[in-house]
């Protein structure tokens, strides 16, 4: 492109690559520029609209990807929770649904993806399963389970009512917020609530993230090694963390206590700034603490 036009302007956000291979990098670019002797000029643009514009969250998110995670002290305008349970995050979106918003939850892609479905199903296949120790002793455990978004869209055969969008519909068309999205379905959109769950690929320990590319059901990335595969996944979950335009709730599979993870950690019992509609009864509504294209996916 350099090569074959007078001006060349790319925007590029480099923390958006989430395979090998793919994108390209301010340093690529500056080095193609100078071997055809042509004028690099890097300009940083340091001001965004995502997530309701608010600066705050967006570096809360980056300092907790790639940085020192601090605490999350609110801002004006946008809401941040912490799901205890998958069940929880669900009983939210349900709930933000229901008074009208588009709500979705994504994960990691760390589940098995059932493509084909019989002639005449009426329902998804729930791939994604998580199982949910007991809330207290004596209790019960359950196991959660849920259905990736749909490769081909998912209709009643007797009343033709939609039940599930196709996968690229996902964000924005009816029944999408009954099926989780990957990175694959919500990178580039926004919804005005986002549950994310950080799957079994990132976890935290002794004050660093680690990865685990071996629980990754990405053919391009569970062959790489833990230290390839980290920023693969760190840049995967900034961008599930930065699609709500107003709220974001989070649950980690982690099993790591709550006072080592630093997306599972609250730092007050609730954001009571948080409007009611975006509080729904079963989720506490806690601010989490921070101490320490087409593809053949779903």
């Amino acid at each position: 492109m350099i090569k074959e036009v007078p001006l060349a302007v790319v925007f590029l956000d480099e923390r958006q690559i989430i395979r090998p291979d793919e994108g390209t990098t301010v340093e690529e670019i500056r080095n193609a520029a100078q071997a055809l002797g042509r004028a690099h000029h890097h300009l940083e643009l340091t001001g965004s609209f995502r997530c309701s514009g608010s600066a705050a969250y967006t570096a809360w998110v980056d300092a907790l990807m790639y940085g020192t995670p601090t605490s999350w002290t609110g801002h004006t305008g946008y809401h941040l929770g912490l799901a205890d349970d998958p069940f929880q995050l669900q009983e939210w979106i349900e709930h933000a649904t229901a008074q009208g918003h588009t709500a979705r939850t994504a994960a990691g892609f760390c589940w098995p993806w059932t493509r084909t479905r019989s002639r005449g199903a009426t329902t998804l296949p729930l791939d994604i399963t998580i199982d949910v120790p007991a809330a207290r002793p004596g209790g019960a455990a359950r196991t959660w389970r849920a259905a990736w978004n749909a490769a081909t869209a998912l209709t009643d055969p007797d009343t033709g009512r939609p039940l599930a969008p196709h996968s690229q519909l996902w964000a924005s068309h009816t029944g999408g917020h009954q099926q989780i999205g990957c990175i694959y379905t919500a990178q580039g959109l926004e919804y005005h609530h986002a549950g994310v769950i950080i799957g079994p690929d990132l976890t935290w320990k002794n004050g660093h993230w680690h990865a685990h590319p071996q629980h990754s059901r990405d053919e391009a990335l569970r062959h790489l090694t833990p230290t390839q595969y980290l920023p693969y996944a760190l840049n995967t979950y900034r961008v599930l963390l930065t699609r709500g335009t107003h709220t974001t709730h989070i649950h980690t599979t982690d099993p790591t206590p709550t006072t080592s993870s630093p997306a599972s950690s609250p730092s007050v019992e609730e954001d009571r700034r948080a409007p009611p509609q975006y509080r729904s009864p079963g989720v506490a509504g806690r601010a989490p603490r921070c101490s320490g294209r087409s593809r053949r996916t779903p």
